[in-house]
């Protein structure tokens, strides 16, 4: 069943009920669906097909919504990509998946996508283009403003469908696409929805960034085909999160532990009203059983620690009524769950079709239809997963993963580079961190502040050791 199927009846349901709120703009669920199909006509128009593959490159707003259900509307393939990368990065994702669109705004196409670019990919900013003059560029409003008319095929796509390739890291040293199916978001979200009990008259915080999965499952996916409303936001500081929970009425919270934690630093109690607030969900990385009882003690919310990956969707998360903090949860709806050599195993409809492009690792990591996490843990009596540490040579930094091999290389890469050392430190914000130590032959001293500039023009910022020691000679 194609995504747009559902959140199709639901629009026609719920009708002038708001949906998104984005600053002051606010879209009704008629609204929503009215501008979904408008796009997937103009996408069409402009030449995109059934299993196109087209880049999403968006901070939170809107526009990802109506792009993503859009494209899924006419059966192309969604890339949702993360923001933070580098062109240097971007360029690896670009030569794997081949996108034929690439939609984005101008600022980031100016910045980091242009230099990268085949004449032959469309750009689609949701901005203005600004004088842009090539005959490739689309601006959304106009592409919308143009195609009000015109018929769309009949929803066709199967479960087995390709919806999405989400790029994620788990310790090769290099990103890896997860073709997801229009099946496995329609099983995810069904697992989600039944543990965490979401219900219509919710109103949900979308703080992190929705080209990650845990986002894109439980605060865009979810509460639509719920009915329920979404409230985007743009920036990660504390006082405007406390601001929008005190505005909106926010009663369910969808974050990292990272963010949660710096709540906690920056709450004061009595300066703003989050009294709405008193369940939420975690995910991304461990929060730790301490610092959920600190939140809950501190701030009166209840936090549900869920788990899931890229590869997976949602895996597992604790019920509302029977919660265990420490663990990540019980498996959701037909997920099934063992463990093997103290490794977690995952099968279920909620499992990738594979890897892209990856035949050698599908057959390592997929097995008669289990999928190894590179997570390792452990089941209780009662069917609780627990996360005992990480098999794959990956960390997770706010809830991101770094992939240490991807890591090293661009170290190694660094001219004159003669050995590198990566070792992981906790982080009391972050989770973990990187410190390096290399040593390096150049006439000149090379300094840390050097390295980290070479660094950041291949890799996301928060992938950069924090600490590099540098031992010239």
């Amino acid at each position: 069943m194609n995504l747009g199927t559902s959140l199709h009846w639901v629009s026609t349901k719920m009708k002038d009920k708001v949906c998104l709120i984005e600053g002051t703009r606010e879209v009704s669920y008629s609204e929503l669906w009215k501008n979904i199909e408008t796009l997937a006509k103009a996408f069409l128009k402009i030449g995109i097909k059934e299993n196109d593959k087209v880049a999403i490159i968006l901070p939170n707003c809107k526009e990802f919504i109506y792009s993503f259900y859009g494209l899924a509307r006419i059966n192309a393939v969604s890339v949702p990509i993360n923001t933070y990368l580098t062109p240097y990065e971007l360029e690896k994702i670009f030569k794997d998946c081949a996108p034929s669109v690439i939609i984005t705004t101008y600022d980031l196409y100016k910045k980091k996508i242009c230099p990268k670019l085949s004449k032959d990919i469309l750009i689609i900013l949701t901005d203005e283009a600004l004088g842009e003059a090539r005959d490739n560029v689309f601006e959304l409003k106009n592409l919308a403003a143009n195609t009000r008319n015109g018929r769309l095929p009949r929803f066709s796509a199967s479960n087995d469908h390709i919806a999405t390739i989400n790029y994620t890291y788990r310790g090769l040293g290099e990103p890896l696409g997860a073709v997801l199916t229009h099946g496995n978001y329609h099983h995810g979200a069904i697992g989600y929805i039944r543990l965490t009990k979401l219900v219509t008259s919710q109103r949900v915080l979308l703080i992190t960034p929705m080209s990650h999965i845990f986002t894109l499952v439980s605060c865009v996916i979810v509460p639509l085909l719920r009915g329920a409303t979404v409230i985007i936001m743009k920036t990660f500081i504390p006082s405007h999160i406390f601001k929008a929970i005190e505005e909106h009425k926010i009663d369910f919270l969808i974050a990292v532990p990272t963010i949660y934690i710096s709540l906690l630093k920056n709450y004061e109690k009595g300066r703003f009203d989050i009294s709405s607030l008193k369940y939420g969900i975690t995910g991304g990385s461990y929060l730790s059983e301490s610092l959920n009882k600190d939140i809950k003690e501190e701030m009166g919310i209840e936090l549900l620690q869920g788990y899931g990956l890229t590869e997976t969707m949602p895996i597992t998360c604790n019920p509302h009524s029977r919660n265990k903090a420490g663990s990540l949860g019980v498996a959701g709806h037909e997920v099934k769950v063992k463990i093997v050599d103290g490794e977690i195993l995952v099968a279920g409809p909620t499992v990738m079709k594979g890897y892209y492009n990856k035949n050698g690792e599908n057959k390592k990591y997929l097995k008669d239809g289990w999928f190894k996490t590179g997570d390792l843990g452990y089941v209780d009596e009662d069917g609780y997963v627990y996360f005992k540490g990480l098999k794959k040579d990956i960390i997770k930094v706010g809830g991101n993963n770094v992939d240490l091999n991807e890591v090293k290389d661009v170290l190694n890469s660094f001219p004159g580079a003669r050995s590198v050392r990566l070792d992981i430190v906790e982080d009391e914000l972050w989770g973990h961190r990187l410190h390096a130590e290399m040593s390096v032959f150049s006439e000149k001293e090379i300094s840390e502040r050097e390295i980290k500039g070479f660094c950041s023009e291949r890799l996301a910022l928060y992938k950069i050791p924090k600490r590099i020691l540098v031992r010239n000679g």
